[in-house]
C-alpha cells in the first residue's frame, strides 16, 4: 500500500518531532545557565539534566537532518512540489493539513536553535529561547501523534482503525526522539563528565519503552480478537513478517536498547551511548515497516476473504 518513502517519512518525521520534543525541553532546562542569570536559584529539574553547550550543538543538527530528511521523503513520494504547496494553501482542515504545517513548524524551530548553534552562541534574549522551544515542543507533539493519526485517518485497513496505533507512534517517536539526543551525546568532547543526566534521560526512555511495549501488545490482542484484523496480526506475530517483528522491533527497539540503558557507566557512556541509540532507531523504524506491512494482511485488501466475511 505504501512504499519505502512514506515508511522512511512516517520514520524520519517521528524521529525529528520526537527529538525536537526531547531538546526543547532541555533548552528549557538549562536556558538560565546558557542564555542569562535568572534570580533565584536553580530547581530541581535545572540541576537534575544540566548539560553542556556541546552537547546541544552536536544534538541539534542530529534533530534538524532528520527533520529535513523526512520533508524530503514526502516531497519526492508527492511526486510534484506543487502537490506540498497545495496541501499546505488548502483552505480545508483535515488531520493531513494539521500535520504538514506542524512538521514545517518543527522544522522551522529546529533550524533556528541548529543556527543558533552553528554561529558559535550570539547573544540572544532568554524569553525568546523559551518562545521558540515552547513553540517547538508543541509543534513536535502534534507531529509525533500526526504519523499514527495519519494511517488511523484511512478508513481502507481495518487494522489501523484504533487510537492505539497513534500511541504506539507517539511513544516510539519521543524515544527515538531520545536516540537523537544520545547520538548527538555520543560526540561531545568534554572534560567535564555528565553521565548523571544522560542516565537520567534513559530512566525516561525506559518508561516510555515500557509503555510502548505494553499499548504495543494491548494492540496486537485487540487486533487478533477481530475478525477483520486477526489476519494482520497473525501475520506480525507468527506470519511473514514474524522475524521482523520479534527480531526488529520487540529484541532491537525494546528489550536491548532497554537493558543497555540499565548499564549505562561513565567510562564507557560513549560506545554504550551509539549501540542504545541505534538500536532504538533500527527498532522505530522498523516498527513502522512491519505496521504498515501488515496492511496487506487486512481482511480489506483481500476481497475474495472480505466478500465471505459480510455474507
Amino acid at each position: 500500500m505504501f512504499n519505502l518513502l512514506t515508511i522512511s517519512y512516517l520514520f524520519l518525521g517521528g524521529a525529528g518531532a520526537g527529538a525536537l520534543v526531547v531538546l526543547g525541553v532541555l533548552e528549557c532546562a538549562n536556558v538560565r545557565r546558557r542564555f542569562g542569570r535568572l534570580p533565584g536559584e536553580a530547581t530541581r529539574i535545572e540541576r537534575a539534566f544540566a548539560l553542556p553547550d556541546e552537547f546541544f550543538a552536536c544534538a541539534w543538527p542530529v534533530c534538524f537532518v532528520a527533520l529535513a530528511a523526512g520533508m524530503l521523503c514526502l516531497l519526492v513520494d508527492l511526486g510534484r512540489p506543487e502537490r506540498l504547496i497545495n496541501l499546505l494553501t488548502s483552505p480545508e482542515p483535515s488531520a493531513i493539513v494539521v500535520g504538514a504545517y506542524a512538521l514545517a513548524v518543527a522544522l522551522f524551530c529546529a533550524g533556528a536553535f541548529s543556527l543558533f548553534e552553528l554561529l558559535d552562541g550570539p547573544r540572544i534574549c532568554v524569553a525568546a529561547v523559551w518562545a521558540v522551544a515552547a513553540v517547538g515542543v508543541v509543534a513536535g507533539l502534534v507531529a509525533v501523534a500526526y504519523t499514527g493519526v495519519l494511517l488511523q485517518g484511512l478508513a481502507s485497513v481495518l487494522f489501523w482503525q484504533t487510537p492505539l496505533l497513534p500511541t504506539v507512534f507517539t511513544l516510539s517517536s519521543l524515544s527515538c526522539g531520545i536516540a537523537c539526543a544520545f547520538l548527538g551525546a555520543a560526540f561531545v568532547e568534554t572534560r567535564h563528565p555528565f553521565t548523571r543526566p544522560l542516565a537520567r534521560l534513559a530512566l525516561v526512555d525506559g518508561v516510555l519503552v515500557a509503555l510502548e511495549a505494553l499499548v504495543l501488545t494491548a494492540y496486537l490482542v485487540w487486533a487478533l480478537g477481530g475478525e477483520g484484523t486477526a489476519l494482520a496480526a497473525q501475520a506480525l506475530v507468527a506470519g511473514d513478517l514474524r522475524w521482523a517483528f520479534w527480531g526488529g522491533v520487540v529484541l532491537c527497539g525494546l528489550a536491548v536498547p532497554f537493558v543497555l540503558e540499565r548499564y549505562l557507566t561513565h567510562g564507557n557512556s560513549r560506545t554504550q551511548l551509539l549501540w542504545i541509540a541505534a538500536a532504538l532507531l533500527a527498532g522505530g523504524f522498523v516498527l513502522r515497516l512491519c505496521v504498515v506491512g501488515a496492511a496487506a494482511y487486512d481482511v480489506t485488501q483481500m476481497p475474495g476473504m472480505l466478500f465471505g466475511l459480510t455474507m
